[in-house]
């Protein structure tokens, strides 16, 4: 992975996402959240899926909380473009679903683990997580 950060979109595959978003929509986030809590709940996330599902729960918690600043410009951009088309109580408790799997069993926690940022990372998905709430 390029760029790397503890933050949601501070990495290559949030922002890969992000432009899955801004040309699919709603299905973005449908297909992402499936993804993660469609899975064996034996098996961790794949680094790269639990990225993504990240970064769709930051879409939904920024609509739950109408706060936008911990989203990428162009995920702003794309959410604007998209906010009618997205069912915010169906999708706040997937997002929180995916994210609290991300955080408790998932490819991308375990890096974390590994490294002198962890606490950094885990508190923010934990930030997440309560947002979506």
């Amino acid at each position: 992975m390029g760029a790397w950060g503890t933050k949601t979109f501070e990495n290559d595959t949030a922002l890969d996402w992000l432009a899955e978003f801004e040309s699919e929509g709603a299905d973005a986030l449908a297909d992402t959240f499936q993804a993660v809590t469609d899975a064996d709940s034996t098996d961790d996330i794949d680094a790269d899926d639990a990225c993504c599902a990240l970064a769709a729960a930051e879409i939904i918690a920024a609509m739950k909380t109408s706060d936008e600043t911990r989203l990428a410009e162009e995920a702003r951009a794309a959410l604007a473009n998209y906010r009618d088309d997205i069912d915010l109580d169906h999708n706040a408790p997937l997002a929180a679903r995916a994210a609290t799997r991300v955080k408790t069993n998932s490819e991308l926690h375990d890096l974390w683990e590994e490294t002198d940022d962890y606490d950094d990372w885990i508190s923010d998905v934990e930030a997440l997580i309560d947002r979506l709430r």
